[in-house]
């Protein structure tokens, strides 16, 4: 393949590659070489999105969003869009327009077809009672089903993905879909960070798409980071946790905890110091960073992977919802920066907005859907958010990967050179997307 007249930062040249990169300059077609001409579009390495869930956002396809339903008349019909018998499946519930949700509820609505509706933390699922049969959980000893006051299940289980996935069987979703959206995207590679995945789930993954996929999970993983999941309401024994971590740091694994809340942060930062420290132990999230965790953070070595869509996606939530004292503190960015604290820009999709330009935008201005700017001091430039999505997968936040001879041909045709798409992020589109050099996307502009 040769693409023509690309931009690659200060220069316009050709390039030339087979699954690796074969040739850069001003080059001549050769005998049965494909060509595409760029029209001064920049190519960049393939984008690397480090935190993301694979299967929940495959799954997005199969289920009822309910992002936009406000009281239980619409979500009635919500669930009257789904015909058929089997499942139904909701995503992106939340208390804050259909109040607490439990089986009951669920059972009003629709009492013949198993239901399983998600919040849009993903922590927790809601079953309605037929699904609740078809599952066994009234027999279900687990810690994290919710009871009433006479010992019976309300329908809702907390971090319980597992045991409701083996409950209800293989519902392998359209792995293909997915990976031509993200090549869409211009992303050539992923870090899937559910903490549920195993040997078996991330050979799955790696099958199915055709982005490199690098994956955390449990223990039962060889490689890969141990992903440890803080919920400030149920949080593990600390001994217990620091154990863990310095087993993971003796199988060379470094540790990415879930850290939404300063509590849980602040608790994850004790648990490191007490067990010590791996180069790329990371905070996922670092959803609230209030100053006097800073400096904790920081003789911590760990990297910060945040996510700025958030702000687009959920910010007018955050205005209603969060205390006002932590509002300015929320997924912090340029003062990590300042206190060298390496930080990259992910998705977290499905739960965030799984388009990389969308991020990169609210890195930047940081408005909510309603414009308003949270934490304005915050903002770093489009290049310092753009740097995290072309940081290495085993280097968060590290130094831009660059296009050279002898790289493996995963790249990224843009729609224009990257010093106008940085005025307006959200701008940015793929022309075309390569992987060890083989298209897996090519816009209608492109063909």
């Amino acid at each position: 393949m040769l693409i023509k007249n690309a931009t690659m930062g200060d220069q316009v040249c050709d390039l030339r590659f087979t699954a690796r990169v074969e040739a850069v300059g001003r080059l001549t077609p050769e005998t049965g070489e494909d060509v595409l001409d760029a029209a001064e579009g920049e190519v960049l390495p393939g984008l690397h999105d480090h935190h993301i869930h694979l299967m929940a956002l495959a799954r997005l396809r199969q289920s009822i969003d309910l992002t936009g339903v406000t009281n239980l008349t619409m979500l009635r019909e919500a669930l009257a869009t789904d015909p058929g018998e089997g499942w139904l499946r909701c995503v992106n519930y939340h208390e804050s327009t259909l109040g607490a949700l439990d089986r009951h509820i669920l059972d009003a609505l629709e009492p013949e077809r198993p239901v399983r509706v998600q919040h849009a933390s993903g922590k927790l699922w809601v079953l309605n009672s037929t699904a609740a049969l078809g599952t066994g959980l009234d027999e279900c000893p687990l810690e994290g089903v919710e009871r009433d006051d006479a010992g019976q299940p309300t329908g809702r289980l907390f971090r319980l993905d597992a045991w409701l996935r083996a409950q209800i069987g293989s519902d392998l979703p359209d792995l293909v879909a997915l990976g031509r959206e993200l090549a869409r995207h211009g992303i050539t590679s992923v870090t899937d960070t559910s903490y549920t995945n195993t040997p078996d789930s991330v050979e799955r993954l790696r099958r199915g798409l055709p982005q490199k996929v690098f994956c955390m999970g449990d223990a039962s993983l060889s490689a890969g980071h141990l992903k440890v999941m803080l919920d400030e309401d149920r949080l593990p024994d600390i001994e217990e946790l620091t154990a863990a971590i310095a087993a993971a740091h003796a199988a060379d694994r470094g540790v990415a905890f879930h850290c939404v809340s300063h509590v849980e942060l602040v608790f994850a930062l004790t648990a490191l110091h007490a067990a010590g420290e791996h180069p790329r132990d990371r905070i996922e999230h670092a959803a609230v960073v209030r100053p006097e965790a800073v400096p904790l953070l920081v003789d911590s070595g760990c990297t910060v992977v945040t996510q700025p869509g958030f702000l687009y996606a959920r910010g007018e939530r955050y205005r209603r919802e969060v205390e006002a004292a932590d509002l300015p503190y929320l997924y912090p960015y340029a003062r990590l920066l300042a206190s060298g604290i390496p930080v990259a820009a992910s998705s977290d999709a499905p739960y965030g907005p799984v388009n990389p330009w969308q991020v990169i935008a609210s890195a930047v201005a940081r408005r909510t859907r309603d414009g308003a700017v949270l934490g304005a001091t915050e903002c770093v430039s489009a290049d310092e958010a753009l740097r995290g999505y072309l940081s290495d997968p085993s280097d968060p936040g590290g130094a831009a990967r660059e296009i050279s001879v002898g790289m493996p041909a995963d790249l990224v045709l843009l729609n224009a050179p990257w010093r106008e798409l940085r005025q307006g992020p959200l701008d940015a589109a793929a022309r075309a997307t390569y992987i060890d050099g083989r298209c897996v996307y090519e816009s209608s502009a492109s063909t």
